[in-house]
């Protein structure tokens, strides 16, 4: 099988070699001439997780300020509100939001052109590409803008919950306060009322005093006031201070955004166009690899349309083999024999082999 493939390879060798020749050489211009063209806008962002203030992400500790933002910004980059939020800041985009279908055009634009990268722990690449050098630029300063805006204003939305959500529970404890003391004032003014009720109180006083006890334990009901307004007041400290720390929590935590997320390369104006290289090297690359699958095809059919024979085995199916001729090598003949010598050769063998004639015949 092995010298049948290397005859029919080399017996049409031009045919099988051309393709993968041929067709690398006809798509290498056209790739050329068609090599897309772009023109590209970079913005570099630092990310940081501030050390001396409240900043608090839902993120595992390993990933670093870098990868968080990287995360959150391409998931926010396939929303349709974020996208449309972008488009809305460019100056080529914004007329386009008027009509559905220009919205999901402009939609179509954000998601292609803006692709995001990072470089080692804190920098994070924005990049744009698009075939408008204005375009590009405005399209890294919105997503930059948006996304700095969009992380402030949730973390206000959350500010604005957890705010809420002490001060209820703070009104709602000031309110038991209020009754808690209002009770224990009533009671106070209806005992000094009571003059028999003075009397009898001021001695159970004293005699509460004298064994050590305290006021409480001679006026159960009194004790019971107090403590309710002892508790209340306690829930009401403790709620006010809860809130007071959230406050500042909140303060501190859009001060540490602001930190967390600058730009540390501002992004330029492209002035020149940048031709993709990629895209030409894939194009004769895939004409290189369609040469090789053609020629290989090629291989195929010649080797499966060969039908000579060159060995005995090969001659079975197609009759009966009567008798072969060996290869002969006449001594003395040298590199220089002709045919000549070849069939005197096989012909005193042939004699030599065939039985004399009878003298009758």
């Amino acid at each position: 099988m092995i010298e049948k493939l290397l005859e029919t390879l080399f017996r049409h060798k031009l045919l099988i070699l051309l393709p993968p020749i041929i067709i690398p050489l006809l798509v290498a211009p056209f790739a050329i001439a068609n090599a897309p063209s772009y023109y590209q806008a970079v913005a570099g962002i630092w990310a940081e997780r501030p050390l001396y203030l409240s900043y608090r992400e839902d993120v595992p500790s390993f990933i670093t300020p870098a990868q968080s933002h990287n995360v959150q910004l391409q998931e926010l980059l396939k929303t349709r509100q974020f996208a449309v939020d972008v488009a809305s800041r460019t100056t080529t985009l914004e007329p386009m939001l008027g009509r559905p279908d220009g919205e999901d055009r402009a939609r179509e634009i954000v998601a292609k052109s803006i692709s995001t990268s990072t470089s080692g722990s804190h920098l994070l690449l924005l990049v744009a590409r698009s075939s408008s050098g204005q375009l590009s630029y405005e399209l890294v300063n919105a997503v930059a803008d948006a996304f700095r805006d969009r992380a402030a204003s949730d973390r206000v939305a959350q500010a604005e919950v957890a705010t809420s959500f002490y001060e209820d529970r703070l009104k709602t404890a000031e309110e038991d306060l209020a009754k808690a003391n209002d009770s224990l004032r009533r009671y106070l003014q209806s005992s000094a009322n009571r003059s028999v009720g003075v009397d009898s109180g001021a001695a159970a006083s004293a005699l509460a005093g004298s064994l050590g006890l305290s006021a409480s334990a001679a006026d159960p009901q009194l004790g019971n006031l107090s403590r309710a307004a002892q508790r209340q007041q306690q829930d009401v400290d403790s709620l006010r201070t809860a809130l007071q720390k959230a406050q500042m929590d909140v303060s501190a935590s859009l001060e540490g955004q602001e930190l967390g997320f600058q730009l540390a390369d501002e992004p330029r104006m492209p002035g020149a166009p940048i031709t993709e290289r990629r895209g030409v090297l894939i194009y004769p690359a895939a004409g290189l690899t369609a040469g090789l699958i053609l020629s290989s095809a090629l291989l195929v059919l010649l080797i499966a349309s060969d039908r000579s024979a060159r060995t005995e085995i090969d001659l079975v199916p197609l009759g009966r083999v009567l008798g072969t001729v060996p290869q002969l090598r006449v001594a003395g003949t040298g590199a220089k024999a002709n045919p000549h010598q070849a069939r005197r050769a096989i012909g005193s063998v042939a004699g030599a082999l065939l039985p004399a004639p009878s003298a009758g015949a």
